[in-house]
């Protein structure tokens, strides 16, 4: 019929126009009704599927898990022993050839997780050094020599470790040398699995009246 319409040259165009209208809607209509149960099932599917979903409109924050300043006692940490120190409060003070630590469990999802810290050295340090771990392995030294700090990274793949130093070489301990030292250490754990445990050991020699690290503030957030 449209071959012969493209031909024709004379009769009434108007008819034409409506017979080949008339079947253009025809066979639009029969698509329609050919196609809409899929349509209708398909769309029942989505609606079933996207019920229970939420969407976020926000991202949530780091959530923060421990914290602890030793005002109200070790909180979970192993070994070392609650001081006081003048001026400051309560630490977490390490003996020489001590250990503490403590472990942390870690949400289910979370991508990172974040310890921050204060370390301390105090009174008659001559260069020793403190080890901090993080699931036993050594990410970080820290050295006192008379108040002067030097800290290093250990290196460990996963682990990020930034200190920012807070003073040196001003009095802080019950000795009478004057030469004491704190800064403050941030490490954050890629992919920590279940639990991170974290841990500091001491290299000092002398009895703590004459000189010793200790930590405070302790805190620990994962995400």
């Amino acid at each position: 019929m449209v071959c012969n319409f493209f031909k024709d040259e004379a009769g009434a165009i108007t008819v034409d126009w409506v017979v080949l209208s008339a079947g253009v809607v025809g066979t639009g209509i029969a698509l329609v009704v050919l196609v809409s149960g899929g349509i209708e099932s398909l769309a029942g599917e989505t609606a079933s599927q996207m019920a229970g979903v939420e969407i976020r409109t926000a991202f949530a924050m780091p959530e923060a898990l421990f914290s602890n300043d030793f005002s109200d006692g070790m909180g979970g940490f192993v070994g070392g022993t609650l001081a006081n120190l003048i001026g400051f409060g309560e630490v977490l003070q390490l003996g020489p050839l001590e250990t503490t630590q403590a472990t942390f469990a870690v949400p289910a999802g979370a991508d990172t997780a974040t310890l921050t810290f204060d370390m301390l050295g105090v009174d008659d340090l001559s260069g020793e050094a403190a080890s901090i771990m993080i699931n036993g392995q050594v990410v970080a030294l820290y050295a006192d020599n008379h108040g002067t700090i030097t800290t290093t990274d250990g290196g460990v793949s996963g682990v990020n470790v930034s200190v920012a130093q807070q003073y040196s070489n001003e009095p802080m301990g019950g000795g009478s040398h004057g030469s004491d030292s704190r800064a403050t250490y941030t490490i954050t754990i890629d992919d920590p699995g279940e639990t991170v445990t974290f841990g500091v050991y001491s290299g000092t020699a002398q009895p703590t009246s004459e000189e010793f690290f200790a930590i405070d503030d302790v805190n620990f957030v994962a995400g």
